[in-house]
Order: structure tokens, then sequence, then C-alpha cells
């Protein structure tokens, strides 16, 4: 499609005249920048597969279990698997660290988490945060600069299932027959995505009685 390779690609589509049909002339503009990629992530051809190692499908509970314990086996090194607890159905809360030091906390460097799968039925950010740790560990193993550089500087917490009950609920009906909300909320009804707590407020009160000084930015 393109005459020369290009690092990122971008399509936009432009209605450019309207027809009382009800049909529509489209202008289709296809952008690529011709940067060269340092990292090589991108080959030098049109794939029509992945060329790449990385596994691309759906895991339920007991398969994303098992992919986080092959991540952990395959960079015992600069990973940890821990849970944060249970849901309600008793499945527990699983989370993958990355970090050069994995288990131990260091004074001043940073900390991030990713969490996904907080409306069960919502199932691409599970597979995101799988494939993120499954990329980190083999480009660490790979001698990636740039990857070490974030596993040696940060402390990275991944955590691919908030709410695996609502997803294995949804999973067994099928997207057919689950409708938008089935999986959705907890089994107990509750919408773990708007269910984070008010920090905001607790300043806020804090600072208008005057227990805390007011900073300002």
């Amino acid at each position: 499609i393109f005459p020369s390779p290009v690092v990122a690609r971008y399509i936009r589509v432009n209605p450019c005249s309207w027809f009382h049909s009800g049909s529509i002339c489209m202008r289709v503009e296809i952008l690529g920048c011709p940067l060269p990629d340092p990292n090589n992530y991108y080959h030098r051809r049109n794939e029509v597969i992945t060329t790449d190692d990385l596994d691309f499908k759906h895991h339920g509970y007991k398969e994303m279990r098992q992919f986080m314990k092959v991540v952990n086996e395959l960079c015992p090194n600069i990973t940890r698997i821990y849970n944060i607890g249970k849901s309600q159905n008793g499945l527990k809360l699983y989370a993958i660290e990355i970090s050069d030091n994995p288990g131990e906390h260091e004074v001043g460097e940073p900390e991030f988490r990713y969490t996904a799968g907080s409306h069960g039925n919502e199932v691409l950010g599970r597979e995101l945060l799988l494939l993120l740790m499954q990329f980190m560990c083999l480009e660490y193993l790979s001698g990636n600069q740039r990857i070490r550089h974030l596993v040696e500087e940060t402390r990275i917490h991944l955590l691919p299932s908030v709410n695996p009950d609502g997803y294995e609920k949804a999973f067994e009906v099928g997207s057919e027959l689950s409708g938008w909300s089935l999986g959705r909320w907890t089994n107990d009804g509750i919408d773990v995505h708007h269910n984070f707590p008010d920090l905001n407020s607790m300043l806020w009160e804090a600072e208008s009685k005057k227990w805390i000084p007011r900073k300002m930015a």
C-alpha cells in the first residue's frame, strides 16, 4: 500500500459531499511518518499477521492466572505475583509487580498501577494488561534499553481483572445473549468503576475546617 516504510500510520475519513439519494462522497487520507524506528518495533514490510510471540486470545480466570504464572516463571528476577484480596465468589484478585527488586519498596522510586476489568463484561483491558506484562518481560530479556530503564527506575503494578466474577458471568452466557449489563457489576451489585474513595471531598472538608492549610498551585 505504501511506497516506502513508515513508523506510524493514520487513516482520516472526511465527508466531502452529500447527495439527495443518501449516498456520500468521502475523502480518505492516509498519513505516515517516514522516520526510522530506533527500537525496530515495526517491520519494514506490510505484515498481514503478527510476527512476534505475544499471545493474542481471550483469557478466562484460570487462563489469566496461568498466563501470569508463565510470565513470572519466564522473568522471575523482575516479577512478583500477589493478590489484593478476593471477590465475592472467592476469586483472588491477582496483580503482578514488575521491578528490578520485586517485593521491595525503594525510597524515592516512582510507582504506578494499571487496573482493568472494573466492568467485568468489558474484556479489552484485561487482555491489554496481560500483553503488556508479557511484552515487558520479553523485551527485558532481549535487552531493550527503554524497557530495562522502566524496570530499573520504576515499580510497576498490573492488575488485569478487578471484577473477575462479572467477567466469568458474561463469558459463560456469551456476548450474543448477555446484553450490555450482564457482568458489568459485581455479584452484590456494585459498580467498581464508580466506587473509589472520594478523596477530594475529604481534602476539601479538611481545608474548609482549617485542619490543613490550603495549597495553591
